[in-house]
């Protein structure tokens, strides 16, 4: 009992240690897991159970992800095989950070510190957000710039080409076939809309929704 107490007071006090350190911590899991580790937040152990998709990561500064998804299925989640697809690519990005071996480098040449930081930034520097290729916009003046896929998109138009209503409410200054496809949009994706009252109790009226 007493040597299981002292492996564990040491294996508490690597991970103390090592969190001063230049490390990110990242764990990627698919389907359903039971985790069992430290909670470097309250240096705690800490259980937790996922299902699904989830990055786990405790990073320090200047961290950043990029996650592309498959604009064709999206995420398809397999429960028989405890198994996740349309996950094109994972980037995680690390940029400068104030570690220990910075500090001393620093402390032995200030100058060589300062042009590693440089050279890093420049290496690591966030680019202007952009919407992904794989992403597109609802083509409507309502539309407040949320992406959404191809295949989203095809479908919004798809069911208001079926759409069999013949006039625009009262009220609403804009074309049938462009009033059946912020319809279609308001249903697929309301939060890609930025709509007025006057549009959204339209809108609510129309569908019911």
């Amino acid at each position: 009992m007493k040597k299981g107490i002292a492996i564990l007071a040491l294996v508490i006090l690597a991970l103390m240690m090592g969190s001063g350190c230049g490390h990110n911590p990242s764990v990627v899991t698919v389907g359903k897991r039971t985790n069992i580790g430290l909670d470097p937040g309250h240096l705690a152990f800490n259980v937790s159970w996922s299902d699904g998709f989830n990055i786990i990561d405790v990073p320090r500064e200047n961290t950043s992800y990029e996650i592309e998804i498959d604009e064709g299925t999206g995420l398809v989640i397999d429960p028989a095989a405890n198994t996740i697809r349309g996950v094109r690519k994972i980037t995680r990005k690390v940029g400068p950070q104030m570690t220990g071996y910075l500090v001393k480098l620093a402390k032995a040449s200030p100058a060589a510190a300062a042009e590693y930081v440089r050279q890093a930034s420049v290496i690591n520097s966030v680019e202007a957000v952009k919407l992904s290729p794989h992403l597109v916009t609802i083509p409507l003046p309502q539309s407040n710039g949320t992406g959404i896929s191809k295949l989203a998109l095809w479908k919004v138009k798809e069911s208001a080409a079926k759409d069999t209503e013949e006039t625009v409410p009262e009220g609403m200054d804009m074309s049938l076939e462009d009033w059946k496809l912020l319809k279609a949009a308001y249903l697929e994706c309301p939060n890609c809309l930025a709509l007025t009252d006057a549009e959204r109790k339209a809108l609510q009226k129309a569908t019911g929704k």
